[in-house]
């Protein structure tokens, strides 16, 4: 069925029942088609609602028709809405770690730091909670801690979904474009939807740049890399300034990667590729101080890191195979650009959100670092230093043959800081959710996670659906969804011995 629409306002509303059947929704300007979707949809008559409206930006074509086709009813099409904002009814949502508005997200994307701006892009589908018609959603922050959702950046296109990929900025004014040039380099996966196998296409690595920092993202027609392999994916790219070149880090297939460098950002060439066992997808690579020796990290999805050497051309690993995560929440973490000094880091963790009209959220900004372990070097990941500067005192205790107990009357994020005297055995309370330590393993529901090493200070904090653990100096890392989004009440600890501080950040 075709259905027309006059656009008189800056948004077009799609309306959303999730979890529902998908059928494909083509938007189109005369013969030009702009949008596709695999929408979700009712087609009960009787039982016909819609959760929440998916809103679409066409500012740029007021007073113009555009026109919609696809396998739906005429009562579908009449339930479009359009409106002067993408304003939504606040949910509840954590208050910290960054959600959607509404609908699914996945892997952080462009992440990139420019005049004061932290970019975080995602994975996105803004039609459904489930994942579907890869995009990239755009948040911004100050402080990385409170991201705000800002108009989505990239939609399938004719080459494909918009899967992960890279920020930076184009500091040497290349590509025909300003020094001031925010540039996105990602994979366009072709092949995966109607739109793009019509078209022929197949996975590519392509280029797309803003000059409004980063609100809107235009795409250049040529593909920076052809297709290589059935789906190469997840471009990263960096400055190599002691060969004076770009490096891209891509995933191949399997378990091989190559590394790419480039002197114009628009011609690669494969310099090294490698096969790291049980690592896939989303690689990055970047260089980390430890007492004054350069140390090379290679990252995979999984959280899987390989410390070694990169003369610009090949990266040599140690040979040893190390995890930065002892849960397997965290997922396809990447670190920003453009920030020296600092090597920041922000996972996606793969949340349910049973009941929400959201799936996903990232996890808090940590802060990388190389640290010692037994003698041995360690990925050390610490939340970021804008975290530590908010949070608030609120009381500093000691437990041992008592219990400690307090409560907190107002809602925030809550930090427990614990340093450990003796005992290994005791169990915490924090609001409605229970954590015990017990034999060196921590127990949360019926999840048992092993620890590598003795504990000697533990960091737990929580948010609305999420506990972030981290234990000895940022060397041991756990996250694990709740099923609350109580964040007041009770905390209390027994067993075991030692001091502690309670934190809280809003």
């Amino acid at each position: 069925m075709e259905y027309s629409i006059k656009i008189s306002q800056n948004y077009f509303g799609i309306p959303i029942q999730p979890e529902q059947p998908e059928e494909n929704l083509e938007v189109f300007l005369g013969t030009k088609r702009l949008f596709a979707f695999n929408v979700p949809v009712c087609k009960d008559l009787k039982e016909r609602k819609f959760e929440y409206y998916s809103y679409i930006n066409v500012e740029k074509y007021k007073g113009q028709t555009l026109t919609l086709r696809g396998d739906f009813d005429r009562e579908f099409f009449e339930a479009f809405c359009q409106k002067e904002t993408r304003e939504q009814e606040p949910l509840k949502r954590p208050l910290l770690h960054f959600t959607a508005q509404r609908g699914w997200i996945n892997d952080p994307n462009g992440l990139v730091y420019h005049n004061g701006t932290y970019h975080l892009y995602f994975q996105y589908n803004p039609v459904n909670t489930q994942w579907q018609n890869m995009s990239w959603g755009h948040s911004v922050s100050r402080d990385l801690l409170h991201f705000e959702q800002t108009d989505d950046a990239l939609y399938p296109d004719r080459h494909g979904t918009a899967y992960s990929g890279c920020g930076l900025v184009n500091d040497r004014g290349l590509l025909g474009l300003p020094k001031d040039a925010l540039l996105f380099y990602y994979t366009a996966a072709g092949g995966l939807d109607a739109w793009s196998r019509s078209e022929g296409a197949g996975f590519t690595q392509r280029i797309a740049y803003s000059l409004d920092e980063g609100q809107t993202l235009i795409r250049l027609p040529e593909a920076a890399i052809e297709v290589l392999r059935e789906d190469s994916r997840d471009p990263k790219i960096f400055w190599h300034e002691e060969t004076k070149a770009y490096v891209m880090v891509l995933w191949l297939e399997g378990n091989e990667f190559g590394i790419f460098r480039s002197a114009n950002l628009k011609d690669w060439e494969m310099s090294h590729s490698f096969v790291l066992e049980e690592a896939w997808e989303c690689p990055d690579l970047f260089p980390l101080d430890h007492n004054g020796e350069r140390v090379w990290v290679f990252t995979s999805a999984d959280g899987f890191y390989y410390l070694g050497s990169f003369d610009g051309y090949r990266f040599e690993t140690d040979g040893v195979q190390r995890k930065a995560y002892l849960t397997r929440l965290p997922y396809a973490a990447q670190t920003y650009s453009n920030t020296p000094g600092r090597v920041i880091s922000v996972p996606w963790l793969r949340t349910r959100n049973v009941g929400r009209l959201y799936t996903g959220m990232m996890g808090l900004p940590r802060e990388l670092g190389i640290a010692e372990v037994q003698g041995e070097k360690t990925l050390s990941l610490l939340p970021v230093k804008e975290y530590e500067e908010a949070k608030v005192l609120q009381e500093e205790f000691s437990w041992g043959t008592d219990s400690f107990e307090t409560e907190l009357q107002e809602e925030a994020v809550a930090e427990l800081v614990l340093n450990l005297e003796e005992g290994s055995d005791f169990q915490i309370q924090l609001f409605n959710q229970s954590i015990g330590i017990h034999d060196n393993a921590v127990f949360y529901k019926d999840e048992r996670t092993v620890l590598p090493q003795e504990l000697n200070e533990l960091h737990i904090l929580i948010d609305r659906d999420i506990l972030e653990l981290f234990a000895n100096h940022g060397t041991m890392n756990l996250w694990y969804e709740t099923d609350s989004d109580l964040l007041h009440g009770k905390i209390q600890i027994s067993g075991g011995k030692g001091t502690g501080k309670l934190y809280t950040c809003r």
